[in-house]
C-alpha cells in the first residue's frame, strides 16, 4: 500500500514537473517574441520616417537592391560559418550585442552629428547636376547615416526575429504543439503593436520624462530620436536577459540539444538548399511577400510624405497609428488562428495573407492610377483623393501585415519542423534571409531602372507597371502555397507526425 501511494505521488510530481516546464517555455518564448517585435516596430517607424521625409521614398529601391541585398548575403555567409564554430546561444547573444552597440552609436553620435559626418550638400547637388542619372546614389551618399540605420532596421526583423527567434522556437517545440503555441506566441508577441504605438506617441510629446536627461541644444527631432533609442537599447538588454533565462531553465531543463555545433559546411549547405524543392517553395513564399510589400509601400510612403509635407515628427506619429491598428488586426487574427487552421487546414490558413494582399492591394493601385490619370475628381464627398489613397494604403498595410504576423509567419514556421536538423537550420538561414532580400530586390529592380533612366520620375508614374508585377507575384504566391501544402502533409505522414486537427 505504501509503495502504491509513493508511486502515485511520484506520478503526480512528474506530471506537475512536465506541466511547469511547459508553461515556462510557453510564457518565456511569448515574452521574448513580445520584446523582439516591440523593438522591431519602433525601429521600423523611425527608419521609414527619417529616410522617406529626409531623402525620399524613391531611394528605398536603391537601398534595398544595392545595400540590403549584399548585406543579407554577407550575413548568411557569416551565420553559416558561425554555426560550425560556436553554439546557437552564443550566436544569439553576439548578434543582439552587435545591434545594441549600433543603436547606441546612432542615437548619440551618428544622428546628432550628421551635419559633420555627411558630405557637403552643395557638393552633392553639384554631382547630381553633372550626373543626373545617378541622382539617388548621390542622395544615399549625402545621407549615409540615415541609410545605414535603415539597413540595420531592415536586418533586425530578418535576423533577430525571422531567423534567431524562430530557429529557437522550432528547436524546442514539438510539431503537435506548434499549431497551438505558435498562435499563442503570436497573440502575446503582436500585442506589442499596441504598446509600440503608445511609446511612439508618448515620446513625440515635448514633456516626456527622458527629456531632462538628453541634454540641451538639440532639435526636436534629435531629442525624439535620442529618447526612442534609449527605449530600444533598454529592450535589447531585456531580450538578452529573457534569452539567458530560456537557456538556463528551458534548454538545459528540457535537455534540448540545440547547443550542438552544426557540421555541414558552407558550400554543402547551399548545395543542399538549392536541391530541395521543399525549401525552394518556402523561398518563393518569402520572395513573394517581400516583393509585393515593397511594390506597395514605396508608393504608399511617397503619397504619405506628400500629405505630411515631409515632416519627420508628424510622419512618426502617423506610423504609430498604423502600428496600433496593425496590432488590433493581428490580435484579432491570432485569437482565431488555431480555429482557422483547424477548420481550414494549414492550406487555408496560409492562403489568407496572399488573398487579402491581392484584393486590397489591387484596389489601392487602381485608385491611385485612376487619380493620376484624372479619371477621378480632386475630392470625393468632400474628402481629397490624396487622403483616400493614404487611407486605402494604410488599410492594405494593416491587413497584409496583420494576417502575415498572425497566420503567414506561424504556418511558414510549421513547415520547418519536420525537416532534418542540418537542413532545417541552414536552410532556414538561407531561405529567410536571402528570400526576403531577393523579394525586395525583385520589386526594387524595376524601380531602380526607371529612376536611373529618368531621374525625375515619381513613384505614382510607375504605378501601372508595379500593379501588373504585383498581381503576377500574388498569383505565383498562391500557387506556391498550394504546392507546398501537398509536400508538407506528405512529409508529416511519412515522418509519422500527428495532425493538427
Amino acid at each position: 500500500m505504501k509503495q502504491a501511494v509513493a508511486l502515485l505521488k511520484n506520478s503526480y510530481a512528474t506530471r506537475w514537473s512536465i506541466k511547469s516546464s511547459t508553461l515556462k517555455k510557453i510564457f518565456s518564448m511569448a515574452v521574448l517574441m513580445f520584446l523582439i517585435l516591440l523593438n522591431q516596430n519602433l525601429i521600423r517607424g523611425i527608419k521609414d520616417s527619417l529616410v522617406v521625409t529626409l531623402i525620399g521614398a524613391e531611394v528605398l529601391s536603391f537601398i534595398k537592391l544595392f545595400i540590403e541585398m549584399p548585406a543579407g548575403i554577407v550575413f548568411v555567409v557569416i551565420y553559416t560559418l558561425l554555426c560550425n564554430k560556436t553554439t546557437a546561444e552564443n550566436i544569439f547573444r553576439a548578434i543582439i550585442l552587435f545591434f545594441l552597440s549600433f543603436f547606441i552609436l546612432f542615437g548619440f553620435f551618428l544622428f546628432p552629428y550628421q551635419a559633420l559626418l555627411h558630405p557637403d550638400p552643395y557638393m552633392i547637388d553639384g554631382c547630381i547636376k553633372l550626373h543626373p542619372h545617378f541622382k539617388w546614389f548621390f542622395m544615399m551618399w549625402g545621407k549615409w547615416t540615415l541609410v545605414l540605420f535603415y539597413v540595420m532596421g531592415e536586418l533586425w526583423p530578418m535576423i533577430v526575429f525571422t531567423l534567431l527567434y524562430w530557429q529557437l522556437a522550432n528547436t524546442i517545440t514539438k510539431i503537435e504543439e506548434a499549431s497551438r503555441v505558435y498562435f499563442f506566441w503570436n497573440l502575446v508577441g503582436q500585442a506589442n503593436l499596441l504598446i509600440s504605438s503608445s511609446i511612439m506617441g508618448y515620446f513625440s510629446r515635448s514633456d516626456h520624462f527622458l527629456l531632462p536627461f538628453l541634454g540641451v541644444g538639440k532639435t526636436e527631432i534629435e531629442l525624439k530620436i535620442a529618447a526612442l533609442m534609449v527605449v530600444i537599447i533598454l529592450f535589447c538588454l531585456f531580450i538578452l536577459f529573457v534569452h539567458k533565462y530560456i537557456e538556463k531553465h528551458i534548454i538545459y531543463g528540457k535537455a534540448v540539444h540545440i547547443k550542438t555545433k552544426l557540421q555541414l559546411g558552407l558550400y554543402e549547405s547551399f548545395k543542399v538548399v538549392s536541391k530541395s524543392k521543399y525549401l525552394g517553395l518556402i523561398c518563393i513564399l518569402m520572395i513573394s511577400y517581400s516583393t509585393v510589400t515593397h511594390l506597395i509601400e514605396g508608393l504608399w510612403l511617397h503619397e504619405t510624405s506628400l500629405f505630411y509635407k515631409k515632416d519627420p515628427a508628424n510622419f512618426i506619429n502617423y506610423q504609430g497609428k498604423i502600428l496600433f491598428w496593425t496590432g488590433i488586426c493581428t490580435l484579432t487574427c491570432s485569437c482565431f488562428g488555431h480555429t482557422i487552421i483547424r477548420k481550414l487546414s494549414w492550406l487555408g490558413a496560409a492562403l489568407v495573407t496572399p488573398i487579402t494582399t491581392l484584393a486590397v492591394g489591387s484596389f489601392f493601385f487602381l485608385f491611385t492610377i485612376a487619380t493620376n490619370l484624372n479619371f477621378l475628381p480632386d475630392t470625393i464627398i468632400g474628402i481629397s483623393t490624396l487622403t483616400i489613397i493614404i487611407a486605402i494604403g494604410g488599410l492594405q498595410n494593416v491587413l497584409a501585415k496583420g494576417t502575415k504576423y498572425a497566420l503567414f509567419d506561424a504556418t511558414k514556421e510549421m513547415v520547418y519542423i519536420p525537416l532534418d536538423r542540418e537542413i532545417g537550420t541552414k536552410g532556414k538561414a538561407a531561405v529567410d534571409i536571402l528570400g526576403g532580400k531577393i523579394g525586395k530586390s525583385v520589386g526594387a529592380i524595376v524601380q531602380v531602372i526607371c529612376y536611373t533612366i529618368c531621374a525625375t520620375a515619381q513613384p505614382h508614374q510607375l504605378a501601372p507597371f508595379s500593379m501588373v508585377l504585383f498581381i503576377l507575384i500574388c498569383i505565383t504566391w498562391i500557387a506556391a502555397v498550394t504546392m507546398l501544402s501537398k509536400k508538407y502533409h506528405r512529409l508529416i505522414k511519412k515522418s509519422d507526425y500527428p495532425t493538427f486537427n
